[in-house]
């Protein structure tokens, strides 16, 4: 029998059969057959043609259609301020009113001197009558001095005097024609001079421009103003506008007094292309555009959005946007042959919808893999679904 003669012999002896126990547990079984991997399922759609219409959207606040800085064209004190921000206003109505004391009596003066003007003008005229008709006495009585000189009855002094004047009534012809015949520049700048000062009398009264609403007054009575000043913020809302900048590709697609979709607040309104800048920004290389909304249900300062329609985009091919596999800068799609995935580089053109444009790299009648292809690799074997294809957007006659 053996004998345990040390705790060395005792714990060699446990080691062992600790050993042998964890040998038993850990023994193999059976073998486990090897199995082949079950090919994932993916959805799949031919590609096709598809006319597809396109569309930008663009969004901006709208603003009166019409609207007018007002300022005096004169300076002077404001004497009348009968209107207040908010106020609908008719046209000619008075806005602001300056005290118009110096301007009454600068239109009185002129009015004087046009008036006598006009009194010096037909005594001129009344004076060149008479001047005419003594220079023709005169002249008669220098014929008949000049016969009797020829059978010396008349001193050659007295001849010398008729002659005299006769020279001085021929001048004075002369000079009354020279004022008659400017009567009709000079009363013409008399009757400028007046209407002048009538229409700075008119200037005192600030007017309104159209039918609109007073959106600010920047003056109180007893201020003075100057022509630079703006005074009076005129807006005529019964009409707003859109403006908003485009790209170029944008603008060429659309043509003034076109019709548009636009969003306000909500709803789907129609407006119409009213302006659209030809040549653009030479800053921001962009066209401004203005879209004109009935403003009878609208308010300035809403956020809108229009829907501007591009040239239609007719026999495409085009892919769901989901199929496109973005990868370090590249674009593929998983095309289907048979039953096995291959990876196929793409130029992409722009996105309609649901539906993007495919330029290169695949065919119409090409199935691909529409979605979920993040996980997929080429060359994978794959059990193809076929999926209805996206629904184009229809392009507009």
């Amino acid at each position: 029998m053996l004998s345990l003669k040390s705790p060395i012999q005792i714990y060699l002896l446990l080691a062992l059969v600790a050993a042998a126990i964890l040998l038993l547990v850990m023994r193999p079984g059976n073998v486990p057959e090897l199995q082949e991997a079950v090919a994932p399922r993916v959805m799949v759609a031919q590609a096709g043609l598809h006319d597809l219409q396109p569309f930008e959207t663009v969004s901006g606040r709208l603003e009166p259609a019409r609207r007018a800085a007002i300022h005096f064209e004169l300076s002077g004190q404001v004497h009348e301020r009968p209107v207040e921000p908010g106020q609908k206003v008719r046209q000619g109505e008075r806005l602001l009113a300056l005290a118009a004391g110096d301007f009454e009596d600068a239109l009185a003066e002129a009015e004087a001197l046009l008036e006598q003007e006009g009194r010096d003008i037909q005594r001129d005229r009344e004076l060149l009558k008479l001047s005419q008709r003594n220079y023709a006495l005169q002249n008669n009585d220098l014929d008949r001095l000049e016969r009797l000189d020829a059978d010396s009855l008349v001193s050659k002094s007295r001849m010398d005097e008729t002659r005299i004047k006769l020279v001085q009534l021929q001048s004075d012809v002369a000079r009354l024609k020279a004022g008659v015949g400017s009567a009709e520049s000079r009363l013409a700048l008399k009757q400028a001079a007046r209407n002048r000062a009538a229409r700075n009398l008119e200037r005192t009264r600030l007017l309104a421009p159209f039918d609109g609403t007073v959106n600010g007054v920047n003056v109180q009575v007893g201020d003075y103003v100057t022509p630079a000043q703006t005074v009076i913020d005129l807006i005529d809302a019964a009409e707003l506008d859109l403006y908003v900048e485009l790209r170029g590709t944008v603008a060429q697609s659309l043509v003034q007094g076109q019709a548009v979709e636009v969003e306000v607040d909500g709803g789907m309104l129609t407006g119409n292309i009213v302006a659209l800048q030809l040549d653009p920004d030479p800053v921001t290389f962009t066209h401004a555009l203005r879209v004109r909304l009935a403003g009878d249900t609208l308010r300035p300062g809403l956020v809108a959005r229009a829907r501007l329609p591009l040239r239609p985009l007719p026999q495409v091919v085009a892919v769901p946007a989901a199929a496109v596999l973005y990868d370090d800068g590249k674009t593929f799609v998983f095309r289907v042959d048979g039953d096995v995935l291959q990876l196929q580089a793409v130029e992409l053109g722009s996105r309609v919808g649901d539906l993007q444009v495919v330029r290169h790299g695949v065919a119409a009648a090409d199935r691909i893999v529409v979605r979920d292809v993040a996980a997929l690799s080429h060359g994978q074997k794959v059990r193809a679904e076929s999926v209805p294809a996206v629904t184009p957007v229809p392009a507009t006659p």
